[in-house]
């Protein structure tokens, strides 16, 4: 090796040196660093004063996309029927029904929790009326809105009770008491009868089966 080639710095070390400078450069904090803009007492007081639940649908459409097609899976879900040949028994048998039993049993209990939302219209804005606007016997949709806010608390008993009946068909499902889905059932059908005839239909006048009496609502929870 000559005396010139030992006076050669390598062309890799050269460059491994400038990126460790580079990097001790990036890792130096600033002289004189930005301060942190103060959040001024009027931008704290509008995130206090904002509301955490703004709802947006309407009790209709909850009880159409939500509370409907779940209650209706929880009641089609576990019967019994006796014909000619004898008593048929349906009930889930497979993981899959009972998962899918679940949900349903949930989507009830959360649907309900939405409903008791303070400030939920019984339609969403920009719709007026009702799916069933017209029948005979109906509320319109400004009538069944006011008869909620006239008597709140039955509303939001008959909204609890339904919740507390969702409860129970998540008990019975995790537990597979097929029984118990079925008192849960007969429950969920009181209950929603006795809201609508107070704050959907209460003109409507439902005969009763040949030979029996009609059946009672349940009144709401205190």
């Amino acid at each position: 090796m000559t005396a010139n080639s030992r006076d050669m710095i390598p062309l890799w070390a050269t460059a491994l040196t400038g990126l460790l400078l580079a990097g001790l450069s990036a890792c130096t904090p600033p002289a004189n660093p930005e301060p942190t803009p103060p959040v001024s007492s009027s931008t704290e007081s509008a995130h206090a004063e904002a509301p955490m639940l703004v709802p947006v649908a309407g009790v209709q459409d909850i009880m159409r996309m939500q509370v409907d097609p779940a209650a209706d899976a929880l009641w089609a879900s576990v019967s019994t029927t006796v014909t000619a040949a004898g008593e048929e028994n349906l009930a889930p048998s497979t993981p899959e029904e009972w998962a899918q039993m679940h949900g349903h049993a949930l989507t009830l209990i959360e649907a309900s929790n939405l409903l008791l939302i303070e400030g939920r219209h019984v339609v969403r804005e920009g719709v007026e009326h009702l799916e069933d606007h017209g029948t005979p016997g109906n509320l319109t949709a400004a009538e069944a809105e006011a008869a909620i806010d006239a008597n709140r608390a039955a509303y939001v008993g008959f909204v609890t009770a339904m919740r507390s009946t969702g409860q129970d068909f998540l008990s019975s499902i995790e537990t597979r008491n097929i029984q118990g889905i079925m008192d849960a059932g007969h429950s969920l059908e009181l209950i929603c009868e006795g809201c609508h005839l107070q704050f959907w239909y209460p003109g409507q006048v439902i005969p009763p089966f040949p030979g029996e009496p009609p059946e009672e609502p349940i009144p709401p929870e205190a």
